[in-house]
């Protein structure tokens, strides 16, 4: 492919201005060399004439995803390219086997699959590592973040109580040294295990590196819905002793209490950013939306001995996360491949089909797949103006938390672009694609200091998406979750296209950035 080409007639959404000015923009090698009105000479490039109404628009940054699993195995993932996804920043949720030794990446096997896949052969497996393994293989760029519940399991193992001095000391080399192999910020997970026996203290101590870094730490909070000022508030304490900014994953609660924490948070000092996406739905392991932490707490062993122990297990079924009223909206993802035909179904719909009551029912299958089950929670609490508020707001990115695990994956990770791109759009095309470009793009590449991508500006990587004239559609449902969006014309990335597959030719030129 000619190292220069030329998108011709299309309306530009830089991410910097507040309208779309039409503009060409010229590709040289796997930067961007100019924006404007553009003469080339007959044969100085390749060109491509842009159909009318085409919007070109830095290539969308996925603030979360789960995507390490499809990149090492098949070095890219269409549902987001075909979203216009040019970068996925994985390592999230504090519990990714990036960065793991192999006795956490055999912990994280059989505690986190259904999230994240697993790592085979079982290995020692850092940054540097997963930048090996992908290196030449990748249609689209991934950045990665080093993850406190797998640094934690490495010094530590599933041990309960706060880090020794050693301990603590050897997690912050362990952040250091992910850094310094191109790590872009510090993940943590604070409903996962061990990720969650981490106080503020502790992880202020070892997120420290991400000052002189100038790298964020990014947050599944302890608390959301109800309890999100609360989660909040821990989030920017450990940005404020570890002096860094901070970032909040898949964020949602009530807008007055977001707020509230967010002003707290500028009046000490403390940068925050978060990314969600537009789905009230929610998916992740099983075990981690129905069991109480203490059940999970010594790790998987231990969990299935209290599944199949009289006496814990009627406790259990006390609870009110094991009751038929709470099972008829968590929608099963990822199951045995014996038991295919149930995923998509409640849990409650799935045990009716064999008669059951659903909270014995569901015991036996997290005993049964050995936990190996993923789920999705339909949070009642959520609403539309909630998802609407939070979508709007200037600190905002888009974070799809794609999961592409499983016989049932939820549609997020094919459709959440495309569905905050109708909401962007829905003040109009002149100022929305410009909204849309700051939010699905610029915001993230500010938020992990990808300071190369996420605009199109003259110098910054050509990593672009172009949009045709009848925009961007979501096609994934809860019903059919693969549909892969329409409305993207072209994907480039470092300069090459990628996206249609027809027209790419194979090119890999995705890289592993910081």
């Amino acid at each position: 492919m000619n190292s220069r080409m030329l998108l011709r007639g299309g309306l530009v959404a830089d991410g910097i201005g507040t309208t779309v000015q039409r503009a060409d923009v010229l590709i040289e090698g796997p930067a961007i060399a100019a924006v404007g009105n553009i003469t080339v000479p007959p044969g100085g490039c390749a060109v491509i004439d842009l159909a009318p109404g085409s919007v070109v628009c830095p290539g969308f940054i996925d603030a979360h995803v789960h995507a390490e699993g499809p990149l090492l195995a098949d070095g890219r993932v269409d549902g987001a390219l075909a979203q216009g996804v040019t970068t996925l920043v994985v390592g999230q949720d504090g519990e990714s086997w990036i960065g793991a030794n192999s006795g956490t990446v055999r912990y994280l096997n059989r505690y986190f699959a259904p999230v994240n896949g697993a790592l085979q052969p079982v290995r020692d497996f850092g940054v540097a590592g997963f930048r090996g393994a992908v290196a030449g293989r990748l249609a689209q760029n991934v950045a990665v973040l080093a993850s406190q519940g797998t640094i934690r399991h490495n010094v530590a193992g599933m041990a309960p109580g706060p880090l020794g001095d050693a301990e603590r000391a050897a997690a912050r080399r362990q952040v250091e040294d992910a850094l310094a192999e191109g790590a872009v910020g510090l993940s943590s997970g604070l409903d996962y295990l061990p990720s969650r026996f981490g106080g503020m203290e502790e992880i202020s101590e070892i997120a420290r590196p991400l000052a002189d870094a100038g790298r964020p730490y990014v947050s599944h909070l302890r608390g959301y819905g109800p309890d999100v000022r609360a989660g909040l508030d821990e989030l920017v304490a450990v940005g404020a002793g570890a002096g860094a900014r901070v970032h909040a994953s898949h964020l949602w609660g009530e807008p007055a209490d977001i707020e509230a924490a967010l002003t707290a948070a500028d009046a000490a000092g403390v940068p925050v950013t978060y990314d969600m996406y537009p789905y009230r739905k929610s998916s992740t392991i099983l075990a981690q939306l129905l069991l109480p932490p203490e059940t999970q707490a010594r790790g998987p062993d231990h969990t299935l001995a209290a599944l199949t122990d009289p006496v814990q297990r009627a406790g259990l079924l006390d609870g009110d996360k094991l009751t038929e009223g709470y099972l008829r909206n968590v929608y099963l993802g990822t199951v045995p491949r014996a038991m295919a035909g149930l995923a998509g179904l409640s849990v409650a719909e799935a045990a009716a089909r064999d008669a059951r009551p659903p909270g014995e029912w569901v015991l036996g299958l997290l005993a049964a797949a050995d936990l190996h089950v993923g789920g999705h929670l339909d949070r009642l609490g959520l609403t539309d103006a909630c998802l609407a508020w939070i979508a709007g707001h200037d600190r905002h990115c888009a974070g799809s938390d794609g999961i592409y695990q499983g016989q049932h994956p939820h549609p997020r990770g094919y459709g959440a672009f495309a569905g905050l791109a109708r909401h962007y759009l829905g003040a109009g095309p002149e100022t929305g694609y410009q909204r849309l470009a700051r939010h699905l793009a610029a915001s993230a590449a500010d938020a992990y200091g990808l300071r190369d991508r996420g605009r199109i500006a003259a110098g910054k990587a050509a990593d672009l998406c172009v949009i045709g004239k009848t925009g961007l559609a979501a096609h994934a449902s809860y019903d059919r979750p693969r549909e892969l969006a329409t409305g993207v014309d072209y994907v480039f990335v470092n300069g090459i296209l990628v996206w249609p597959e027809a027209r790419a030719a194979g090119h890999r030129p995705g890289q592993v950035v910081s």
